[in-house]
């Protein structure tokens, strides 16, 4: 398609605003605690809900609205999204603000999948992994810049106006789909085929890596804050690391795209699941030196971390293609999106018990612990079955 580059623009710049509102509430959650008068941990359930709403939305809301064309699903999940934050924003008690971040889940999750499949539909075949890519990026953007700038609207414009922001950027998002964005007929979904899914081994291994290596990012980056302000940062210092995070999780991103076209995405997530495992272990270290050495130590997490998104979701895709050519390969696209999500609901939950019962300072060797895990699964279990020596992707014995 000539103008898929505007369509896949349309979706970065969505997947932005999820990003931000998903990434938001660790940026201020010792804030939010004061202000809901709650604990820490108690706040880190924001988290929990809004990626427990994605698990739900993936593999439930977008089978039963898959009958409708993607264009209509699309402003559907954008409209409802951005009701939720402005519900946020107009609610002031914890109950009510548990209930819009878990609605915000069901949509994000909605519309995750729908972008996927729209840029895999849109883009030519040697153009895929860059739509694929770019869709990404809205996401790391929010990470570089979004939260930051959100931090700070929240610290000069009232703690919950960040969430009165990004609604109105959502129903822009919206209303430019609405307009520009062509009626993309949609496969219908069934929840058979989500259970034909698990009938291969080695795509539910790959959606335990991608938990696992969701899990190890959220461990630490969800009580994030929680850690430097333990370790006497200043507010500065640390709004400037949340910065610095995004920064080099943008550029692992990019890094990622270039090792998964030249290397595969088998030998991609090898090298950097075992990068993060030592970063994680170093961290866990470095909280003894120097406060610059922990500071550097993140930046280098955020990194890696980040680089796993294109690799786990592009093993997805070839395994999808593999396994499952005669049935939605949507489903398995949606389920890998719900394997993300839960694997960030698990690790925000563990990490809020550590923080909670012992010290936040453990939070990176569970993230390691997760991280390892991944690593093991896909060495060991969807390696061998799955690739030849060469790397490619072997086809299915039945």
């Amino acid at each position: 398609m000539r103008h898929y580059l505007r369509i896949v623009s349309i979706l970065a710049l969505a997947n932005f605003c999820f990003g931000v509102a998903e990434f938001l509430v660790p940026g201020i959650l010792t804030y939010l605690s004061l202000f809901y008068g709650v604990s820490d941990s108690q706040v880190g359930n924001l988290v929990t809900l809004y990626t427990l709403g994605v698990m739900v939305g993936v593999p439930i809301i977008s089978v039963l609205f898959s009958r409708f064309n993607y264009r209509n699903q699309l402003v559907f999940a954008l409209t409802l999204f951005a009701l939720s934050h402005l519900f946020m924003f107009f609610s002031h008690s914890f109950l009510s603000a548990l209930i819009a971040r878990f609605l915000g889940g069901l949509m994000h999750g909605l519309f995750f999948v729908i972008a996927t499949v729209i840029c895999l539909k849109v883009a030519p075949k040697a153009k895929k992994s860059m739509a694929l890519g770019l869709l990404i990026s809205g996401f790391l953007i929010a990470l570089a810049m979004g939260v930051p700038l959100t931090i700070w609207v929240s610290k000069h414009f009232g703690l919950l106006t960040p969430f009165l922001l990004i609604a109105c950027m959502v129903f822009l998002a919206a209303f430019v789909a609405l307009l520009t964005m062509p009626k993309f007929s949609s496969q219908p979904a069934n929840f058979k085929n989500l259970g034909v899914v698990f009938h291969f081994t080695p795509v539910w291994q790959s959606f335990l890596v991608t938990a696992f290596a969701c899990g190890s990012m959220s461990v630490v980056y969800i009580y994030l804050r929680v850690l430097l302000e333990r370790h006497h940062f200043s507010p500065e210092s640390i709004a400037e690391i949340y910065v610095y995070y995004g920064i080099a999780g943008l550029l692992g991103h990019f890094l990622a795209i270039k090792l998964t076209d030249l290397r595969g995405s088998f030998a991609a997530l090898s090298f950097l699941l075992t990068m993060e495992i030592l970063v994680l272990g170093a961290m866990h270290f470095s909280y003894h030196l120097p406060k610059a050495f922990l500071a550097t130590n993140v930046i280098v997490f955020g990194f890696f971390s980040c680089a796993l998104v294109v690799p786990f979701k592009t093993l997805c895709i070839h395994l999808a293609h593999v396994f499952t050519p005669h049935t939605s390969s949507n489903d398995t696209i949606a389920l890998n999106e719900a394997a993300f999500f839960k694997g960030m609901s698990v690790g925000s939950f563990v990490g809020g018990l550590i923080v909670h019962y012992f010290n936040v300072n453990f939070n990176s060797i569970c993230a390691a612990l997760f991280a390892l895990c991944a690593l093991l699964i896909l060495r060991y279990g969807i390696k061998k079955p799955v690739f030849t020596k060469s790397g490619d992707v072997a086809p299915p014995k039945h």
